[in-house]
């Protein structure tokens, strides 16, 4: 039976670095750009010698990875057959295999597809779905050859691709949210060899969240265990993270604006130079580490105190929000300068100031991990077609920027009508 699955892009307003420690919060927008995998099977197919899993990402050139496994022990190492590698498929394979253990042959087709909004819309066309309910854009160039724009492709990836075979494997426990959320964040620490602070696969799989990490060495234990004592390892899985995934959302009337620069930024370049400082310089990083997590704090706070119904905020209320914002810019000056890193580089002040000043919006950040590609701002509902047209009119005092077509969506995981991807499989 065909299944389709989709899980949101992200955008971290608040916790930039700090989300990296199990001792702070941050607050983590998912996003309407989604990623999603569509899985067919052609059944057990118990008269085949071997299983395959093929993998399709049709909006991209040569975008398809097929895996023969002749034998359990090949699920370790998925090899791709036209050598055409791809570390995050091939992660999320080995750790599903690992934990599920099949029995039987299998013989299973994929289809990625992603919104516009995660990766550059230049040399594009589009297609459309039979009834008009979806449409992608078709790119002339390989996927590795077109620049991301920061949502979180790769977490989101992984997570369709774990609920995808979990529903397969294990029919029912794609609507376990923890046990995927637990899944994909092995296979994504695994594809990147390192453990990440799991922010943007949390978002993929739970949405809006205000989010606190899980231990590292939880996921490092996993990994250590994963086909040396798969029982083990799956116990880990299965077991309680200690993790904070606090379910949020902007008041609907707030709307978040996402904006590319189209600069592009060394991300783990940068969070290395940042953790080598605070460990250089402890006494100074910690106050400013305290300024930051109680900035982050007060907007979650001010945030979390509109109503959600309310269509309106007072003017005290917009005052808090843009105190409150910017403190946090505060807080990331103090870290640009102390590490010496752009987590707010001086153009991209330059840009917030003057978006700032522009009547309707709140104030602005440089999410994540900061730098040159992106900035994300909040404004009133009412005033957000004003505020974009206001930056095209003089597109030098802001940059250049470019506002992507996107908004806060706050659901995560989500089964999808198979029916709306009909004419583009």
């Amino acid at each position: 039976m065909t299944k389709a699955f989709s899980a949101p892009g992200k955008a971290l307003l608040a916790g930039g670095y700090l989300v990296l420690d199990p001792q702070y919060d941050a607050y983590v927008v998912a996003l309407s750009s989604r990623m999603y995998a569509v899985i067919d099977s052609n059944g057990e197919n118990l008269h085949l010698t071997n299983s395959k899993v093929i993998i399709t990402s049709p909006q991209f050139q040569n975008g398809e990875w097929e895996y023969h496994f002749e034998k359990s022990a090949d699920y370790k190492h998925p090899m791709e057959t036209k050598k055409n590698g791809n570390p995050f498929l091939e992660a999320t394979l080995a750790t599903i295999l690992s934990y599920t253990q099949p029995n039987s042959h299998f013989d299973l087709k994929i289809t990625i597809f992603s919104d516009p909004g995660y990766h550059s819309q230049t040399n594009t066309s589009e297609k459309h779905s039979v009834n008009g309910k979806k449409t992608f854009l078709y790119h002339s160039q390989e996927i590795n050859k077109v620049p991301k724009t920061g949502l979180g492709s790769s977490a989101g990836l992984v997570t369709v691709v774990t609920t995808a075979l979990m529903s397969y494997f294990q029919p029912g426990s794609e609507d376990s949210l923890d046990l995927i959320h637990n899944l994909a964040q092995v296979a994504h620490c695994k594809a990147q060899n390192k453990i990440g602070s799991g922010f943007d696969v949390a978002a993929a799989v739970y949405g809006s969240i205000i989010y606190r990490r899980f231990q590292p060495l939880v996921v490092t234990d996993i990994l250590d265990k994963l086909y040396a004592d798969p029982h083990a390892a799956k116990l880990a899985i299965d077991g309680d993270w200690e993790f904070k995934h606090a379910k949020c959302a902007l008041p609907p009337s707030i709307r978040l604006m996402m904006g590319d620069i189209q600069g592009g930024s060394e991300t783990p370049k940068m969070v290395s130079k940042v953790l080598q400082w605070r460990s250089e310089c402890p006494e100074r990083a910690k106050k400013v580490y305290k300024l930051l997590n109680d900035a982050n704090v007060g907007f979650t706070n001010v945030i979390g105190s509109l109503s959600q119904d309310s269509m309106n905020i007072t003017k005290d209320q917009r005052r808090a929000i843009s105190e409150a914002i910017q403190r946090i810019r505060q807080g990331l000056k103090e870290l640009t300068a102390g590490a010496d890193v752009p987590v707010e580089p001086p153009i991209q002040t330059t840009l917030l100031d003057n978006v700032s000043q522009i009547n309707g919006c709140l104030g602005g950040v440089v999410p994540g991990a900061g730098g040159y590609d992106a900035v994300a701002v909040l404004v009133l509902a009412e005033y957000m077609d004003t505020i974009k047209e206001s930056t095209k009119t003089s597109p030098e005092l802001y940059n250049f920027v470019q506002w992507v077509d996107l908004h806060e969506e706050a659901e995560g995981l989500r089964k999808e009508d198979i029916s709306d991807f009909n004419g583009l499989i």
